[in-house]
């Protein structure tokens, strides 16, 4: 029997399978696109804000739900939710409203989160979540066990200026994992004021015989917090060898892109690393790959104003052709 590729669970009513929770609403003025998945913002001291959320069952039996506030951090490159109901500064600043909702299978109902930023806060950013929790269920072991989900909160207190964000790439590495796969493993500094969600992909060109392959994503889920330096690891499979590569690795948070480069030699053993080596960062306005497109878009401008000007003075030379013609005609009527 030939095999066949799985299915992903089928949806009840509105909701994927199982708890779900998201924003309702995207506030607006805000650029980061990662404000449409989390709470990003920047405020000052004694702000009064809301964000409206929803939590959807995806379950066949009605479910009544606790909704809270409750502490994160960002620990070891991983946004990480505290045990319990553990607060800090920022979780104490949020009102969940109602505390409980009951909702019925495939449907949804909405909460609201209020902000209460006191006066005075001190600077810098902060971070939460808030939570839908189930009940706790006894599992096989006996141990009762509830389970959560949430919205993380990034929220960053100061003047009326948002502060910047930044990061580079230090070093590239090759390695080859005890299964054969090839990996590389950036090391990524968080050299900015607000934390980092990071995302990409890297390519590899110049290899043996002019070999070229990608690009490959980035393993999800690396936080980086202001001032910490974390791994970033791109999985590349068991085809790569040898070398050396043009490794281009392209990494992204909310609207900040940055790419680096190194020449690296993939180890021909399992389980051995190659030692890391000191990425190139590369800045945009030196990257072909985004000035060729850009100066293509600016002799594309300038030729449609070239064009512009040439019809609106064709244009305007018929214009005063006919004038002088009916003109003549007046004249000869005379």
């Amino acid at each position: 029997m030939p095999a066949t590729a799985a299915s992903s669970p089928p949806r009840i009513g509105a909701c994927n399978p199982g708890l779900g929770i998201g924003l309702a609403d995207v506030p607006g003025g805000v650029r980061d696109p990662r404000a449409r998945a989390y709470v990003v913002d920047h405020v000052q001291p004694g702000a009064r804000f809301t964000r409206r959320f929803r939590v959807c069952n995806g379950t066949q039996q009605p479910i009544t739900v606790k909704l809270y506030a409750g502490a994160a951090a960002i620990v070891r490159g991983a946004f990480t939710i505290a045990e319990g109901r553990i607060a800090n500064d920022l979780s104490s600043w949020i009102t969940v409203a109602p505390a409980a909702v009951t909702v019925p299978s495939g449907q949804e109902r909405f909460a609201t989160a209020a902000f209460a930023v006191p006066a005075n806060a001190t600077g810098g950013e902060r971070y939460a979540v808030i939570l839908a929790e189930l009940p706790a269920r006894p599992t096989s072991s006996g141990v009762a066990v509830a389970s959560r989900i949430g919205i993380r909160v990034y929220l960053d207190v100061g003047g009326p200026q948002a502060p910047k964000s930044d990061f580079t790439v230090d070093t590239l590495q090759a390695s080859r994992r005890a299964d054969g796969t090839a990996v590389v493993t950036a090391q990524v500094h968080n050299t900015g004021a607000r934390a980092l969600d990071m995302r990409g992909s890297l390519t590899l060109r110049d290899g043996p015989d002019g070999l070229s392959a990608g690009p490959y994503p980035a393993t999800l889920g690396t936080t980086l917090a202001p001032g910490q330096t974390e791994p970033v690891t791109v999985v590349l499979g068991r085809s790569i060898t040898g070398g050396p590569w043009t490794a281009r690795l392209t990494l992204t948070s909310g609207l900040l892109e940055r790419r680096a480069e190194g020449r690296l030699t993939f180890p021909a053993a399992a389980g051995v690393s190659t030692p890391p080596v000191k990425a190139e960062n590369i800045p945009l306005a030196k990257d072909k790959r985004v000035l060729v497109p850009l100066a293509i878009g600016l002799i594309g401008i300038v030729l449609l104003l070239l064009f512009s000007l040439w019809l609106f003075a064709k244009l305007r030379s018929r214009r005063r052709e006919k004038d002088e013609d009916v003109d003549a005609r007046r004249a000869a009527a005379q």
